[in-house]
């Protein structure tokens, strides 16, 4: 059996879910193999301690097969523990399937990851208790200590993404920033708590950023980009060179073009990406897989 998990951002799993399960068979048939399908929150793989669920698979023995994630679940590895125990057909099937060129930087010269999408994250702010002629519109703007600000749970993806930016970046303001911060909640709930204004200021995904809110809510748009969060396809190692047809799935023109309405930024070529070179800086200043997990790792462990 062919252990297959997928955990993708909240704005689009049960699409993606639904999609996935409708090409089950026809993945059983081209891998010859029984296919099952996992989420983090299957009770085999979820865990009350924390988001992360990698590393405990890993430990109790089920690893996936076939892993479909953020890549900030990565970051509970070090870098030759990867190397050990994941495959290099995500390589493979980049040499026959190039990322397109505003995401090329992304491709893994180890070929462990194969990007499937990027989920862009930003800032949002109550427009009544923050005047915009005072944001630098900079991500500096969450270290200001005259706004209260939230974000999602600290173990959720997207927290550890930005978290690991801001620490990178502003390293004398980021123990004050943590000390300020509430994590509280997942990423559709960041709205609510700056539209009723208990708190200034958020950070969230740009599918929910931009929600109408009567124009409580505003995006705060960053000079420095928007941070990114890739997800990912990795194979386990000794896999199967037939599971590659996974990836075909997730790179269809159906899926891609879903993803795309999301305000993803896809791999396929021919899907309209909905960004700009600024939105997308930060992948133009992508500095490798090893920098973005290991800064990762790096906010996982600090504490105030």
């Amino acid at each position: 059996m062919i252990r297959f998990m997928l955990h993708t951002p909240v704005n689009v799993r049960g699409w993606m879910s639904d999609y996935i399960k409708a090409s089950l068979r026809k993945l059983e048939e081209e891998t010859g193999e029984k296919i099952q399908l996992f989420t983090p929150h299957d009770p085999e793989y979820d865990s009350d301690c924390t988001e992360e669920w990698l590393a405990p698979s890993i430990e109790k023995g089920i690893m996936p097969d076939v892993i479909v994630t953020h890549a900030t679940e990565f970051a509970s590895l070090e870098k030759e523990e990867r190397i050990r125990i994941l495959s290099k057909l995500a390589g493979e099937y980049a040499d026959i399937n190039p990322l397109r060129k505003e995401l090329n930087k992304l491709t893994d010269p180890l070929g462990i990851f194969y990007p499937i999408s990027v989920t862009p994250l930003t800032m949002i702010y109550n427009a009544e208790n923050v005047k915009e002629d005072e944001l630098k519109h900079s991500w500096e703007d969450l270290l200001n200590d005259k706004y209260k600000v939230i974000f999602p749970d600290r173990d959720k993806p997207l927290s550890r993404a930005v978290g690991a930016y801001l620490k990178v970046n502003f390293p004398e303001q980021f123990a004050n920033f943590e000390k300020r911060v509430t994590y509280s909640g997942k990423p559709p709930n960041m709205l609510k708590a700056v539209a009723s204004s208990e708190y200034d200021m958020a950070m969230t995904l740009l599918s929910f950023a931009g929600v109408e809110q009567q124009g409580r809510v505003k995006i705060n748009k960053p000079k420095e980009g928007y941070i990114p969060l890739p997800q990912v396809i990795v194979w386990k190692q000794g896999t199967n060179k037939s599971l590659m047809s996974f990836a075909d799935i997730l790179t269809d023109m159906q899926m891609q073009t879903y993803l795309s309405n999301q305000d993803s930024w896809v791999v396929k070529e021919d899907v309209p990406l909905h960004g700009t070179t600024q939105d997308m800086k930060q992948l133009t200043d992508w500095q490798g897989w090893d920098f973005y997990l290991d800064a990762v790792a790096d906010f996982d462990k600090y504490t105030v």
